[in-house]
């Protein structure tokens, strides 16, 4: 199971709007973090094609700037998820 830390760069404007679409998203768990901060996310799904789709979801998102990611741990996943 893919699990994923992502820094997510926002407009400060849609903030909010930015916070409501990530909660409704399935596998998406947001940190608590201070206004005016990038927010944190975790995203935890079965295989790596899922994770590549919600990345994606998650930077088209509208007041998305940036999405970094910054933890990736894969080790329990087999050569036949990864592809």
């Amino acid at each position: 199971m893919p699990i994923s830390g992502l820094v997510i760069q926002v407009d400060p404007d849609q903030r909010e709007a930015t916070i409501n679409s990530l909660n409704n998203l399935e596998h998406v768990e947001l940190t608590p973090t201070p206004k005016g901060e990038a927010l944190v996310a975790v995203l935890d799904v079965a295989t790596m094609q899922q994770e590549e789709s919600l990345f994606r979801q998650i930077n088209d998102l509208p007041g998305v700037h940036n999405v970094t990611l910054s933890y990736h741990n894969f080790e329990d996943v087999s050569e036949e998820q990864s592809n």
